[in-house]
């Protein structure tokens, strides 16, 4: 059997470079089209010729994505960054007719998505969070809890996504919370694949050697209401140890105001955004990790810090509460629930023979869930429908 041939389209990079890479090793890459700048690129191991880059949009975003008012400027550029990539995935399928998948991130392939179906080929809509409506509601809840401005999605852009979703071959999904979302909205053409990790970036250093006089805990992501951050500070401030150190990775946002002063305390290390060289060292060097998001799809930090042995505490929204539970590497907790957080710092800092069972596990667990493992999953779901076409 011949192999399926890719285009692969998204507005920024997220995880699809990864994917990208895989299926170039493997012959199957025709283009991957994106909207992030190819200055950010160099890095990424597919030729250039591969790749299709106008990042014009998330440059003019950059230097205001952290200012609340600059919010329907921001909503603008994203829509024009979306409409710009699926507009020149339709024009590369006028040219090329080799592709036998189009995977699109949802809200990038609505005309694209339709041209490559009129050709009798299959477009996957991959959706990495929760559907659109839901995780909508989900945050406009939380912002009114903690009596902040939401921004809702444009209404373009929701549109846009349910037509897209309606029109898949298939959703493509990162986990059952994802697809439990969908199913609230009664589509049932959901699939799910766990993503994987690059255990060449992220692995565990035996050289490194965590500090035995501080308990170190590790927090990477947006500093955004929808990271839960606020519910980490809230337990860090009621867990009891006299050497804790809090460690936050990541770029502000809209949130920056409401996070500014809070991350300034004793004990508090911001690091702002680092290269993959230095994250591997701060999941090496932590006790734990802590993501208590809101909403998430799978957010692959919990690989990561999985990967390189890094025991995890998540809420039962990062999308990995089952993975975490199935292979015992951490403890999952409730959303907005800060005392639930303190008590299991509690639990792993009094007792280390769990945080190494923990961290054993999780290092090990992680050799079998790749990216190559990923791509195999998904491209087995193609097939099934190709089959269904034919």
């Amino acid at each position: 059997m011949s192999k399926l041939k890719y285009i692969l389209s998204v507005s920024g990079k997220f995880h699809h470079f990864q994917v990208g890479q895989i299926l170039h090793q493997r012959n199957q890459l025709i283009k991957i089209i994106t909207g992030w700048p190819s200055i950010k690129l160099k890095n990424e191991k597919i030729p250039k010729e591969f790749i299709i880059s106008d990042g014009i949009f998330n440059i003019l975003k950059y230097p205001f994505s952290s200012f609340p008012l600059m919010n329907p400027y921001l909503q603008l550029m994203s829509i024009y960054n979306k409409k710009n990539i699926d507009r020149i995935v339709c024009k590369f399928l006028e040219k090329n007719n080799e592709a036998d998948v189009l995977l699109g991130l949802a809200g990038v392939a609505l005309r694209s998505g339709r041209k490559i179906l009129n050709n009798n080929k299959i477009f996957v809509c991959e959706r990495s969070s929760s559907h659109i409506v839901f995780q909508d509601n989900l945050l406009a809840d939380e912002y009114k809890i903690n009596n902040r401005k939401f921004y809702r999605a444009h209404n373009w852009i929701i549109e846009n996504e349910l037509k897209e979703y309606e029109m898949a071959d298939m959703i493509l999904t990162p986990s059952n919370f994802v697809r439990n979302s969908f199913d609230k909205k009664n589509i049932k053409k959901v699939k799910v694949v766990n993503f994987g990790v690059n255990t060449k970036n992220f692995f565990r250093d035996e050289n490194i050697k965590k500090n035995q006089k501080f308990f170190d805990i590790l927090f990477v992501g947006a500093i955004s209401l929808r990271k839960g951050l606020h519910y980490l500070l809230e337990a860090f401030q009621k867990f009891k140890h006299p050497n804790k150190r809090l460690h936050i990775v990541g770029n502000h946002t809209l949130d920056k105001d409401f996070f500014e002063k809070k991350i300034n305390k004793d004990g508090i290390v911001y690091h702002g955004h680092v290269n993959h060289y230095k994250l591997n060292n701060l999941y090496n060097n932590s006790h734990v990790f802590v993501l208590p998001s809101i909403e998430e799809g799978f957010a692959t930090v919990i690989l990561q810090a999985a990967a390189a042995g890094c025991p995890v505490i998540v809420s039962e929204n990062t999308g990995a509460a089952e993975f975490v539970k199935n292979n015992k590497i951490g403890f999952v907790v409730p959303i907005r629930d800060a005392n639930a957080i303190a008590n299991k710092l509690e639990n792993l800092s009094e007792n280390k023979d769990l945080l190494v069972e923990f961290s054993d596990k999780a290092a090990k667990t992680m050799q079998k869930n790749t990216w190559s493992d990923y791509v195999d999953q998904v491209e087995n779901l193609i097939l099934e429908i190709k089959k269904q076409k034919q």
